[in-house]
């Protein structure tokens, strides 16, 4: 025998050596279920007949409970037919009570309305009468006032018309010397808004931006204002002192200044007002 043939001897006795098991788990694991169906103690034909028995038990309970559901329907549906026209018939006569009752309340806020009315009506007419006999008097003594009024005031008047010849007089000099004055300041160069002692002119503005970091702050005055560096402003909220700023330089609507430490007493923010000081 060859080699190939010994191989395919061990195959085949292998594989008959497979099938005896199996057959053997086939054998051991058959059951008789004819004997299980017919099986007059626990057979699944006994059950089916107990299973149909308990169904018809139940079938017929459940008839009778559905008759007698029908029957207490009905009774309840009587009672409460009988339970629905009591309760229109109640519905009807409140009804037609509080018709009655809200026409009686009606004539009543009429009846009310009415009093009130006329009572106001008389309060009005007294307060005119009393009004009227008032006015009366006033007018008669405003009327003997504006009398002597007139008369002093027609002296007055003629004692105005001397006066205001010779402030006219006086004013056509003024005119004179203010023309040569301006005459003369302009050919100076002289600024009648520089203050003559070197404080800044009183202005407030308020503050446009806050540089916490470098403490200076822009403010919205400058030099067309009077502002000049070195003057010194005062910060406020609300009427309240926030603290004191030192104007480094001026633009013409506007300036920078620092912040002085030494009378910061609150944070000072953009919007807060700004006022000049005298130094």
């Amino acid at each position: 025998m060859t080699f190939l043939g010994k191989i395919f001897s061990v195959i085949i006795a292998l594989l008959s050596l497979a099938f005896m098991v199996l057959a053997l788990v086939a054998n051991a694991s058959h059951r008789n279920w004819r004997d299980a169906v017919l099986d007059p103690n626990n057979g699944l034909s006994k059950r089916v007949r107990e299973t149909e028995d308990l169904n018809k038990q139940l079938t017929l309970s459940r008839q009778q409970i559905e008759d007698e559901l029908s029957r207490e329907q009905s009774a309840r549906q009587t009672a409460l037919a009988s339970l629905q026209s009591q309760l229109d018939e109640l519905k009807n006569q409140l009804q037609t009570a509080e018709g009655r009752l809200q026409q009686a309340q009606a004539q009543n806020n009429e009846l009310v309305q009415t009093d009130r009315s006329r009572a106001e009506q008389l309060a009005r007419l007294t307060a005119d009468n009393k009004s009227l006999e008032e006015k009366i008097v006033t007018e008669r003594t405003d009327r003997d006032q504006l009398f002597a009024k007139s008369i002093e005031l027609t002296d007055q008047y003629n004692q105005a018309l001397g006066l205001l010849a010779t402030l006219k007089t006086a004013n056509d000099g003024l005119v004179t010397q203010m023309t040569r004055f301006k005459e003369v300041m302009d050919a100076k160069g002289i600024n009648v808004a520089d203050p003559l002692d070197g404080a800044p002119p009183e202005r407030n503005g308020q503050v446009l931006a806050v540089n916490r970091q470098s403490a200076m702050v822009e403010v919205s005055i400058g030099y067309d204002e009077g502002l000049r560096e070195g003057h010194e402003l005062l910060v406020t909220r609300g009427g309240k002192f926030l603290g004191k700023l030192k104007v480094r330089y001026a633009l013409p609507d506007s300036a920078v200044a620092d912040i002085l430490n030494d009378y910061l007493e609150g944070p000072i923010q953009r919007g807060d007002r700004v006022d000049t000081t005298l130094e």
